[in-house]
């Protein structure tokens, strides 16, 4: 009966409806990070926009020195970040998407979630019918289709409105591949130029329709297999002239990123480009075989990360073992499928690690392990012996953490999404006052469960119906330990320990810091004392342009018991501020709110 399941003819439509049931739950999760900013830009209580983008949804650092400032001196940008940083994504179609939300139901973030599982849905369809156009084995097809269908890695991508441009330029993906392929096949050359124009479109929903191109080399090496050189490669010429005219047209209107760790252009930063590619590869494939999930990993330091990476590269290469031990790379479709996977994943490399990156690579993914699962299940009596019997097993837990786990842990994830998303705006811009109207206060946030995220913190609150303080500066970074030293009347000095370390807004390497450097956040003025091993500020002075004792002046802190007001020590005199657990802090206040 499963078998005819997987194999008939409702099999696409059932995955689809399956898939987006699974993440359904996070349709009530709201808005969240980015979609704030979104909101300001979209409804008009902000402008951002640049050349070659309608509403500038997705700039949020346009790398001139001038407007970095002018962050700077909101709070909305740390001081230790990069006065040149540029993140900035060129995004029209995802761009105008939005924008027909908050025109048609502008108040209901829910009918906006319904927008992206619908694309989601649409999505799951294409790629089955995808899967069926390449593999004659209606098994192996349907097999794929509810291996991606039940991802349990999709959900961020489908639940976070500021993801669409990913369900886009899947869409789009996919229907290049589908186009190219039957093009190839010999059907009319008119499939040709509407792989042409997919990509085309694709490039303008989001940057990773950069990743097409993995699968259509792959297409040309595994797929093409008997035909002449010239004309596999020939073929693909359109489409890599797409792709570096779109490129340069991209840079010149001044879209890219530049100075940040977490986003690496490889056009202004091949070497960072090439250790990110060493470092977040492997990280981002453990977490699409094996469900040990990246999100943490840039958090850890470099190190650390050369270690994870070596040994996720480990259990990698173990199971690519297994596989061409059994057998299950003989296919020139098992073989498409996995270099395709691989390809399309590396540009996500290029972005900060999130597993949400893998939607487009899971397409070869799951191509491949429907392949291999099913060739191995179907042999599994006579797979015995040592050697045999330890590859099996392998790929059978595989299969067990895609088959179950993955559409258990979707389901779950999808219905934790809205709790774990109001619990860290309520412990973080939530928790702070309300400032009152024409409010002249100014916050000093001594240690944020995000420094960097308070660039998101006024669009969040004046969502909500609060009021902003003139503005919110981060005086040290997340939620690790200080301790805050009164100098004199207008003077602070803090020391971090572990340092300011930003995973998003500065890359020391291209930008180290000096002993002696200054920036500004307003009439503020953070001075660098010392520095950590790793080159990133130890200890800052803050000189005020007035006694850090008028009232206008407001220090705040956090705990795992929530945020405090601070007291500042007496002349001469330090206090010590406790690192944080956020966990426990989010569980604290669960429990607080059953």
């Amino acid at each position: 009966m499963l078998e005819r399941l997987i194999s008939g003819r409702w099999n696409i439509w059932l995955a689809a409806l399956i898939g987006m049931l699974l993440i359904a739950p996070a349709m009530n999760m709201g808005l969240m990070g980015d979609d704030y900013l979104h909101w300001s830009l979209l409804t008009g209580r902000a402008t951002n926009a640049q050349p070659g983008s309608f509403f500038g949804l997705f700039t949020f650092a346009d790398g001139s020195q001038h407007a970095n400032q002018i962050l700077m001196d909101s709070g909305k940008l740390v001081w230790w970040a990069s006065d040149h940083l540029r993140i900035a994504f060129w995004r029209p179609l995802a761009e105008l998407s939005q924008k027909l939300d908050y025109q048609l139901w502008p108040d209901s973030p829910v009918l906006m979630h319904l927008h992206n599982l619908l694309l989601y849905g649409v999505m799951i369809l294409l790629v089955g019918k995808l899967f069926h156009e390449l593999d004659a084995n209606r098994q192996q097809a349907g097999t794929a289709t509810w291996l991606f269908a039940g991802n349990m890695l999709h959900v961020f991508a489908v639940a976070w409105l500021a993801s669409r441009n990913q369900m886009l330029c899947g869409i789009l993906l996919v229907l290049t591949v589908l186009a190219y392929h039957r093009w190839r096949q010999g059907q009319s050359a008119l499939y040709g130029l509407l792989a042409a124009v997919s990509l085309i479109v694709g490039l303008f929903s989001a940057e990773a329709a950069i990743q097409t191109m993995g699968y259509l080399v792959a297409y040309a090496l595994f797929l093409e297999a008997g035909k002449p050189l010239l004309s596999r490669f020939g073929a693909l010429l359109p489409f890599i002239v797409i792709v570096l005219v779109w490129k340069a047209t991209h840079s010149h209107l001044g879209y890219g990123s530049y100075g940040s760790p977490g986003y690496v252009d490889p056009s202004s930063n091949a070497g960072g480009f090439l250790t990110s590619l060493v470092l977040r590869l492997p990280a981002l494939m453990l977490a699409q075989w094996y469900g040990v999930s990246s999100v943490m990993f840039e958090q850890l330091g470099r190190p650390v990360q050369y270690m994870y990476a070596g040994g996720a590269a480990l259990l990698l290469l173990t199971l690519v073992y297994a596989i061409h031990y059994l057998g299950g790379f003989k296919s020139a479709l098992a073989r498409f499928y996995a270099a395709a996977s691989i390809m399309a994943l590396a540009p996500a490399c290029a972005g900060y690690p999130f597993d949400r990156l893998t939607v487009n690579s899971d397409i070869g993914a799951s191509g491949l392990l429907a392949i291999v699962l099913i060739s191995v299940w179907q042999r599994r009596k006579q797979l015995t012996g040592w050697a045999q019997g330890s590859a099996k097993y392998l790929i059978l837990l595989i299969g067990l953490v895609h088959v179950v786990v993955f559409p258990v842990g979707k389901l779950v994830s999808s219905a934790m999404m809205k709790t774990i998303n109001t619990s860290g705006e309520a412990l973080g811009a939530l928790a702070l006052p309300d400032a009152g109207e024409a409010s002249n206060l100014h916050y000093l946030l001594l240690n944020a469960p995000s420094a960097e995220a308070t660039y998101y913190f006024p669009v969040t609150r004046e969502y909500h119906g609060m009021h902003n303080p003139a503005t919110m500066h981060a005086l040290g970074p997340n939620n690790q330990a200080l301790t805050l030293t009164r100098v004199d009347d207008t003077t602070l000095r803090v020391n971090v320990p572990t340092g300011f370390k930003g995973t998003i807004t500065r890359d020391v390497r291209l930008q180290p810091f000096k002993v002696g450097d200054t920036a500004r956040m307003g009439g503020i003025t953070a001075q660098v004392e010392a520095l950590t091993a790793d080159g990133v500020p130890q200890t800052v002075l803050y000189r005020f342009p007035d006694s850090v004792d008028n009232t206008h002046w407001r220090f705040f802190a956090w705990r795992e018991e929530g945020l405090y007001q601070v007291s500042l020590p007496a002349l001469g005199q330090s206090l010590d501020i406790a690192s944080y657990d956020i966990g426990k802090a989010v569980m604290r206040y669960l429990d607080k709110n059953k």
